[in-house]
């Protein structure tokens, strides 16, 4: 996989995760803030990514045509086997409880089809995830009599460092009940990464193509003046 650097993407480590983690508690005080006379739904999905598989339980409110959605997500840690050399893709790996939990800001854009179960929309998704990578590398280290090349296995970590996923794609809500939804979305986009690694120095500002699959649940929340 290949990986790109981006001059003007380097910034320092403590500084972007203080910054998105101001920007994400502030939307999120604002918008809930106002949902008090609004519908609210709530959604539990799993996520495939670019760096891994994650798990998220998000709020997403609905304005006619427009929906913002903020939440949490616990990253699932998951060796993975394969000989791509991949640098990031399927690679992050937390190594202890801070580095599972990130969280992600999205919008959608609501179709309106006139169908009464199924209900498309166009999204874009923005994931925060701050860990380590666990890396299984093979390296030449000598030859054998015939003179072809020995490999090692190697097993490394490095980081901690910050994924920024920014995706767009298509995606359906499909009703089950009064208030149960079933909640699908898939998209392409870029992951951008920062941290400071001697191991891996390039990484500060590197970035690579990146994709999303998501499947969840949701359900409707409604408060007393929207109850039936």
């Amino acid at each position: 996989m290949k990986v790109h650097n981006i001059a003007w993407g380097k910034l320092p480590h403590a500084y972007n995760l203080l910054y998105m983690k101001k920007i994400f508690f502030t939307i999120l005080f604002i918008v809930i803030g106002q949902t008090a006379f609004s519908q609210l739904d709530i959604i539990a999905s799993f996520n495939s990514v670019d760096i891994g598989r994650n798990v998220s339980l998000t709020l997403k409110k609905d304005l006619k045509k427009h929906s913002f959605l903020f939440g949490v997500k616990y990253h699932i840690n998951k060796i993975v086997h394969d000989n791509q050399n991949n640098v990031f893709r399927k690679r992050f790996y937390a190594k202890d409880w801070k580095e599972h939990f990130g969280f992600n800001i999205g919008y959608q854009y609501n179709f309106d089809l006139n169908t009464l179960c199924i209900k498309p929309f166009l999204f874009y998704d923005f994931q925060f995830t701050n860990s380590h990578t666990r890396n299984l590398m093979y390296l030449p280290y000598d030859y054998d009599l015939n003179g072809d090349v020995l490999y090692k296995e190697y097993l490394e970590f490095f980081g901690p460092f910050i994924a920024l996923e920014n995706n767009i794609g298509l995606g359906f809500t499909a009703n089950l009940g009064k208030n149960l939804f079933l909640y699908q979305k898939a998209g392409v986009g870029i992951v951008t990464f920062y941290g400071n690694d001697p191991k891996r120095p390039f990484i500060n500002g590197s970035w690579e193509f990146g994709y999303m699959i998501s499947f969840g649940l949701g359900y409707r929340l409604y408060n007393v003046e929207k109850s039936p």
